[in-house]
């Protein structure tokens, strides 16, 4: 068996939860609490290179982590759920913002779909077993602000002092 109850039972919940997400609804929309960018390529291109280091960073620390209480297969488990689950929905919605996005720049916004897709993969599948972990951490924010409907792209500041930049 793959999953003690309590284990499924939290799996089953936060798939059920981001079932129910509606991804970039609120891309570009002002925030209180964090820097907002306008554009996928300013995501990208001006700040790609803090969100590896920083995501980077955090993903090895919470693989770590991971591994002293959860198997490979049971990461690559949550992975392969977490991906299923998600994939065509936030495929949609990036297609969607970036057709936004276009009209209102004028600006294709096109071409990284599958990159940031893997991106949003990742990082809700790391919010799961933090769950898993009974622990909040960077992930768990990360999921925080993309439920919202935002999308967290990236980070300014050297971490851990510093915000994530939003769109």
């Amino acid at each position: 068996m793959l999953w003690n109850p309590e284990q499924k039972n939290i799996i089953d919940s936060f798939i059920k939860e981001i079932q129910t997400i509606a991804w970039f609804e609120k891309a570009g929309e002002a925030s209180d609490t964090y820097w907002v960018i306008d554009t996928i390529w300013e995501a990208c291109d001006t700040y790609g290179r803090p969100m590896q280091e920083v995501w980077g960073l955090n993903s090895e620390t919470i693989e770590h982590k991971a591994l002293k209480k959860l198997t490979e297969e049971q990461l690559d488990s949550i992975f392969e759920t977490v991906s299923l689950q998600i994939g065509n929905e936030v495929y949609e919605a990036l297609c969607n913002l970036e057709d936004r996005i276009g009209e209102e720049t004028g600006i294709d916004q096109s071409g990284i779909e599958e990159e940031i897709l893997d991106f949003i993969k990742r990082d809700t599948a790391w919010a799961c077993v933090e769950r898993l972990l009974n622990e909040k951490g960077f992930f768990t924010k990360v999921y925080e602000i993309n439920r919202s409907g935002h999308w967290a792209c990236s980070w300014v500041g050297t971490y851990p002092q510093g915000n994530f930049i939003i769109m």
